[in-house]
């Protein structure tokens, strides 16, 4: 697909995000063409008087994420949400963030939601060893409806474990802490910035990423790509349908939000970012 040509006013765009969220895999990531087009678009941001941050959040296991990081064209990030939003990577400074980690631990045992698990549902597999972490408890489970889920968190309720179902892609299943998701990840983050008063854009395009687009006060960007239970899940009054996919609907939206939360954007030139 070829690169896009849009306009954000980058002398102001402190006024419409402080803080970039977005998912990897398919929002901004399926193969070096997109990569290339997000960083080419993102490297000419980082250069504005107020650069934002960028925070990628994804599903990926943190070393998994790094390792595409570093042979790919992706930018470098502020900090790296990952394992669906357990696990939280200064990447400046090189560590994790343990105060989140911390933070999950209350009521819940990765050892007792392996057993609620095996007792409860019926045809899964659980995933391979480098997609769990001592928060995240992942399986295959395929074509499953919303009375299986239902099912299934009653079980770990019953147990007493502090635990939420998310469910994307019709397969892939994440037991992980109340605490712990894409968007309560980013919400932690933001508050542990002490900058809750700037505004924050989110993207991304399959189900366990609708959780960033209901953090109160978020702009979030479907690409075209999504996934429908995703399209279904986001308040419509705060969310960008992108006509284009993967990075090109996240330029797409980038763009969008520029123009239309900028207040001062007409008294300021533009400049053209591709």
């Amino acid at each position: 697909m070829k690169a896009l040509s849009v306009t954000v006013n980058t002398a102001q765009i402190d006024q419409f995000m402080f803080l970039f969220s977005t998912d990897i895999d398919g929002t901004v990531y399926d193969g070096p063409e997109t990569a290339k087009e997000f960083a080419s678009f993102w490297g000419n941001l980082k250069e504005s008087e107020n650069p934002p941050i960028l925070a990628y959040n994804t599903g990926r296991a943190l070393d998994d994420a790094k390792n595409l990081i570093a042979t790919t064209d992706l930018p470098e990030p502020d900090y790296l949400i990952c394992g669906v939003g357990t696990e939280m990577f200064d990447w400046n400074n090189g560590s994790q963030l343990s105060a989140w980690h911390e933070s999950l631990s209350e009521g819940w045992s990765f050892e007792k939601v392996v057993e609620i698990v095996l007792a409860t549902a019926q045809e899964i597999e659980m995933q391979p060893e480098a997609c769990q972490n001592p928060h995240k408890c992942s399986w295959y489970w395929h074509n499953k409806n919303d009375s299986d889920l239902e099912a299934l968190r009653n079980a770990l309720a019953a147990a007493g474990l502090n635990a939420q179902v998310v469910y994307s892609s019709r397969k892939d299943l994440d037991i992980l802490p109340n605490g712990a998701n894409k968007g309560n990840a980013v919400s932690w983050l933001w508050t542990w910035l002490d900058r809750q008063s700037l505004p924050i854009v989110v993207a991304g395009d399959s189900g366990n990423d609708s959780s960033m687009f209901q953090v109160a006060g978020v702009n979030g960007i479907l690409v075209s790509n999504a996934e429908e239970a995703l399209c279904n899940a986001v308040p419509s009054d705060s969310s960008y349908f992108a006509s284009s996919p993967c990075a090109y609907g996240v330029v797409e939206g980038l763009a969008h939000f520029s123009q239309a939360h900028s207040p001062e954007a007409t008294d300021s030139p533009a400049e053209d970012v591709v």
